[in-house]
């Protein structure tokens, strides 16, 4: 059944991050946004209001750097930089869902201003060396999707982010994503300092009638604010 559902934790008013977090969900619901027409429609696998959110999030982060695994046609990546004040850093190297390679480096090249320091790392999420590529304090996944991708995804860019950052993870309907997930960042010792669980169908299924642009939050996203212990 398509119905969503949110679930929320930890307490925002605990830190910066969190309360941006916050402020940047709530600004979501609201449809407040910066988000330019064409990214809000641009195809890709994900929702509007988070596309509006994520948008919100680099602006009220101070000092924003962003690490992005998977980025497809670029919807993610082109709201997180789109007027924004952001270091940028996309890993991809199409290897599902098609390649679209030469749209994602034209959206991107629209979408960036001189406030944007952009890298993009065509390559296996595996294959990098994360302790090269700077420190990071928002990292969406979005890459394979399997039990031990979405483990490894979060466990192995660890020396590329801060000792609190902003994990983001989609797909989230899907148990073994939330397994993955859980699994790491228990395994990490890292505690949840605020956190936003976004679920677009009850019963473990993908949606069929709104995904991507069409959607509000496509296959669902968890969002959470991590701290080392």
């Amino acid at each position: 059944m398509e119905e969503t559902s949110y679930a929320f934790y930890g307490n925002a008013a605990d830190t910066l991050l969190s309360f941006s977090l916050d402020r940047a969900f709530r600004d979501a619901l609201a449809l407040k946004t910066k988000v330019p027409d064409w990214i809000l429609g641009m195809q890709g696998m994900s929702g509007r209001k988070y596309r509006r959110l994520v948008n919100t999030l680099v602006g009220l982060v101070p000092d924003a750097r962003y690490l992005e695994v998977g980025s497809w046609a670029g919807s993610t990546a082109c709201s997180a930089i789109s007027g924004n004040r952001v270091t940028a850093t996309c890993i991809d190297n199409w290897s599902e869902f098609g390649g679209p390679k030469d749209q994602f480096m034209a959206h991107t090249d629209m979408a960036r201003s001189d406030d944007v320091t952009f890298r993009f790392i065509e390559d296996d999420f595996r294959n990098v060396n994360y302790s090269d590529i700077g420190k990071y304090n928002i990292y969406l996944f979005d890459g394979p999707h399997a039990y031990q991708d979405q483990f490894d995804g979060v466990t192995i860019a660890q020396p590329a982010v801060d000792a609190e950052y902003i994990q983001i993870v989609d797909d989230w309907n899907w148990p073994e994503v939330r397994q993955g997930t859980i699994d790491a960042i228990t395994q990490l010792g890292r505690a949840i300092t605020y956190g936003i669980e976004i679920r677009t169908t009850q019963d473990n299924s993908h949606p069929q009638q709104h995904i991507g642009e069409n959607s509000d939050w496509h296959n669902g996203y968890f969002l959470a604010v991590l701290r080392a212990r």
